[in-house]
């Protein structure tokens, strides 16, 4: 009787087997392993900076051996650093309902892309006996891309070497980058002033740094909007000051047809042509 339970244990054990291995195989068999199919309709896409992520997907379809058309699944998984000036790769993922996935990598060029921009507030100029100044107090930096850039703005100070017994000047370089890898770098100067020149009237602009594409066009007088002096802007009336008459602009050389960086002198100068006081305005004309 005994041997007979044994067999019928050997047995069941051995068609449990059976049968597991049989799911099994036929479970391999039929699972889906196979991830969809991404096709781009061209390497190389053209957008502009305000593209969207449905834009970019612009000319992407997916297609799966089991689910069909997946082309809805598809989605921008990242993009990239810069490979050059508004060049970067953008990578898309499609997946199944079977959450196999698929990826695809193609070139995105940004037609209208340009680098960060620096915009100053207020002059550079300080007294000469200030401590602990905050130099990119009036800066921003702007990008096209990501926008506000001022926390990301790093600074670095040369030495102050004098150019009058009321003046030293302190080479001042800030830089920026952006979420692509692009860095912007201008090199500025600090003034450091006794009181007597700091309080000196001078043009006041709305801003002292202006972009200006190749070939472009600028109004300079525009940028006048009153007297600055001793780091505060009046208007000006209270100078008695006739911008028309009593303020003049050299370009010293602006050339908008070629791009590099300029130095524009808004000069305030009355009575027999004395001259109280001189403003830079920073012109870059890109290319």
């Amino acid at each position: 009787m005994m041997k007979k339970v044994r067999i019928a244990i050997v047995v069941f054990f051995i068609a449990v087997t059976v049968v597991f291995g049989t799911l099994t195989i036929r479970r391999r068999l039929t699972t889906d392993y196979r991830a969809p199919v991404i096709k781009a309709d061209s390497d190389t896409l053209i957008v502009s900076i305000s593209a969207t992520d449905e834009d970019l997907l612009k000319g992407m379809t997916a297609y799966d051996n089991i689910d069909g058309d997946v082309t809805d699944k598809l989605v921008v998984e990242s993009k990239g650093k810069f490979v050059s000036k508004g060049t970067l790769h953008v990578t898309y993922a499609a997946f199944d309902s079977n959450r196999n996935v698929a990826t695809k990598t193609r070139e995105v060029i940004y037609v209208d892309y340009v680098s960060p921009h620096f915009h100053l507030y207020s002059p550079l100029r300080y007294p000469a006996s200030s401590t602990g100044t905050d130099y990119l107090e009036n800066m921003t930096a702007e990008d096209c891309l990501d926008g506000s850039l001022k926390k990301q703005i790093k600074v670095s100070l040369g030495k102050a070497i004098a150019v009058s017994g009321t003046v030293m000047h302190m080479p001042m370089d800030v830089q920026v980058t952006n979420s692509c890898g692009d860095t912007a770098v201008l090199e500025l100067t600090v003034s450091l002033e006794d009181y007597s020149e700091y309080s000196k009237p001078v043009p006041a602009l709305r801003e002292y740094i202006v972009y200006v594409p190749k070939g472009g066009a600028i109004d300079l007088r525009s940028f006048i909007t009153g007297v600055w002096s001793a780091g505060v802007t009046r208007d000006f009336s209270y100078y008695r000051v006739n911008p028309d008459s009593d303020i003049y602009v050299y370009e010293n050389g602006l050339d908008l047809n070629v791009p590099g960086i300029y130095e524009v002198t808004y000069s305030l100068i009355r009575g027999e042509g004395e001259e109280q006081g001189n403003t830079t305005l920073i012109v870059i004309v890109e290319d």
